[in-house]
């Protein structure tokens, strides 16, 4: 949908004015349709979600590192505790080729070319608040020729549940609106934010780069910069720590990077029907900087 056509949508509901109040906080999105496919029918460097990576030719499958502990039984009377490291591989969410996309990234946000690279934690043990996490997902940028990649067999370590079935993809731009917990529906009636949410925020299955995201439980921002600067947000103590309220100015840093839904075509599920956020700050962003991306996973 796009700005004509969302200026339309609040006309037929009746409630025109109220878009020029949330108008200047529309943000331009790319949506992400998926068709599931099979593997063999996707051209390796093509955008995919779901199935085997290509990667590049020296580039090895990305793993987590875990210290798990474990207790040895000794004799009938002591047991003895040691630590263990521990490495898995994680799962293969996505690829995208940024060259099938910069046609529709209309404020040419992201890189022109290059592969972006999306693996996330195969046993769902992540969901963000805990700058711990940091190794349980990963945001790879490769910008080099797209003829060195190869497609990657699934690491014998990797459970079936933390694989995915292929999905080629179509792109499309659109005007993103912002998530139902901001501040701008304050200023709207209360039967004329039921009427948005009823009729245009109503999607149960959205796949996207850019744009705002599509919260199931709090706004986001603030987390990653919390989290990113180690103050762990599993409960409330995290914003109230003294550091939070020096902080939350630099929330506004924060853009949406990618939004993957819990997807059928896929088979992927993530919690309750949930969605994973890759998050990216803007002047990141700017300089093509994917190292320092931050992950939500939120859930109903």
């Amino acid at each position: 949908m796009n700005k004509f056509d969302l200026k339309e949508k609040f006309t037929e509901l009746k409630i025109g004015s109220c878009y020029n109040i949330i108008e200047p906080t529309l943000k331009n999105a790319i949506r992400v349709k998926l068709n599931q496919v099979s593997e063999n029918k996707i051209d390796i460097g093509q955008s995919k979600i779901g199935g085997k990576p290509d990667l590049p030719l020296n580039q090895k499958w990305f793993t987590e590192t875990n210290i798990e502990i474990i207790q040895e039984k000794k004799l009938f009377f002591l047991n003895k505790k040691s630590e263990k490291e521990i490495t898995k591989s994680l799962s293969f969410l996505a690829q995208i080729n940024l060259s099938e996309i910069k046609n529709y990234d209309t404020e040419n946000l992201l890189p022109q070319s290059g592969m972006l690279y999306f693996f996330y934690s195969s046993a769902q043990s992540a969901w963000g608040f805990d700058f711990k996490d940091i190794n349980k997902f990963k945001v790879f940028f490769y910008d080099e020729d797209l003829n060195n990649l190869r497609r990657n067999e699934f690491p014998e370590n990797l459970e079936e549940d933390g694989k995915f079935k292929s999905c080629e993809l179509k792109f499309e731009s659109e005007i993103s609106l912002p998530s139902c917990d901001s501040e701008i529906y304050e200023r709207l009636k209360e039967e004329e934010m039921d009427l948005i949410f009823e009729e245009i925020l109503n999607e149960e299955t959205v796949n996207k780069l850019l744009g705002h995201p599509d919260i199931i439980q709090n706004e986001m921002e603030l987390e990653c910069e919390l989290v990113t600067n180690g103050i762990y947000c599993g409960d409330a103590s995290g914003y109230n720590n003294p550091k939070a309220k020096e902080l939350e100015k630099n929330a506004k840093d924060w853009q949406l990077l990618f939004q993957i839904d819990t997807n059928e075509e896929a088979e992927m599920m993530w919690g309750d029907c949930g969605r994973i956020y890759f998050w990216i700050k803007k002047e990141d962003l700017k300089n093509k900087n994917f190292e320092n991306c931050w992950m939500i996973l939120q859930c109903y």
